[in-house]
Formats: structure tokens, sequence, C-alpha cells
């Protein structure tokens, strides 16, 4: 006859013999669900996602009251991301960005706006900076800022839209960028 022992003089052991079959049963369900793997060296990075910036700009360019350039940028380089906008504070102005994956897996991301230049760069830092530097590209002047993250903000003027660039891509990356879009016929 087994003794009745009152529940606070069980052992772990009583505990372990009724845990341990709730825990097979999640694992069955989990590995025939298909829901659960195990990698010991951690994930490995995927292809980054595929976005149409040609297309996407395309069609801004029927929606935009400004110019919209497509930089032919180099086939290694890969978007991934784009879109169009308001000014974040409620002012008026327009923002249309693609970001891309360079060939060394940095990122660059443009920008073309109707805002005016502090508007786009509180656009991309959250809050307006003074620029630290230019760099002259294809005869136009880029003002150079920094976001709070450490990333150059690159800026310039071209009359009709303000085109910004930002991202962790190399100072090179940002002047082939800039020629490509300066290069670029305007849509509309």
């Amino acid at each position: 006859m087994p003794a009745d022992k009152p529940r606070i003089l069980q052992d772990n052991r009583d505990m372990l013999f009724t845990m341990l079959p709730l825990v097979v049963i999640i694992l069955l369900l989990a590995a025939v669900a298909g829901q659960c793997s195990f990698n010991p060296g951690g994930p490995e990075p995927g292809p980054p996602p595929q976005f149409n910036a040609e297309l996407a700009l395309e069609y801004d360019a029927t929606v935009v009251d400004f110019p919209i350039r497509v930089p032919d940028v180099s086939d290694e380089w890969t978007a991934n991301s784009g879109m169009r906008g308001e000014s974040e504070d409620g002012g008026p102005g327009i923002v249309t960005w693609v970001g891309y994956v360079t060939d060394d897996s940095l990122y660059l991301r443009y920008s073309q706006a109707d805002m005016s230049e502090e508007e786009l760069v509180g656009y991309h830092t959250g809050d307006p900076a003074a620029p630290e530097g230019s760099d002259a590209v294809g005869g136009t002047d880029w003002r150079i800022y920094r976001a709070a993250n450490g990333e150059p903000i690159w800026v310039t003027d071209l009359g009709d839209v303000r085109i910004g660039m930002t991202g962790s891509a190399t100072r090179a990356q940002f002047t082939d960028m800039a020629s490509k879009i300066l290069e670029a016929e305007p849509l509309s």
C-alpha cells in the first residue's frame, strides 16, 4: 500500500517524473510541426530581399510634383527597400527613397524630395544638424552631415529637387552613387 505523503514532503524526483513526459510531448509536437530547428553555428546571412526600384520610382514620377531620377547602379548592388512618404513633422514635402545593399554588404539609401535641405536632413536624422563638410562630385556640391548613429548624410540641392544619401557605405560608394544620380535623366 503506497504511503500517503503530504505534497510538501514530495521530493524533486516526483517533479522530474511529472515534467519529463510533458517535455517529451512538447518536443515531439514541435518536431512534427516543423517549427523547431537546431543550428549550433548560429544563423547565416541570406540574400537581401528584392525590391524593384526602377518600377517604384517610375510610379513615383507619376504622382509627385518634382523630377525623379533613377540612377543606373552597379549590377552587384541589390535594391532591397523603398518608400514614398510625407514630411515626418507634418510639414509640407514629399520624399521618396530607395535603399541598396552594396556588393560588400553595406547599405546606401538615397532620397529625392521637394522639401528644403534642412527638412530633408531632419527627415534622415530626426532633427536638423549643421553640415560638417562638403564634397564636389560632377561639379555639384554635396554638403555632408552626420546622423546620431555616426552615418554620413550627403545632401545637394538641384533646384527643383533635393537629393539625400545616407547609410553605412564607403565614401567611394557615396561618390559613385552621387555621380550616377547626377547622370540620370529626370523622369518627370
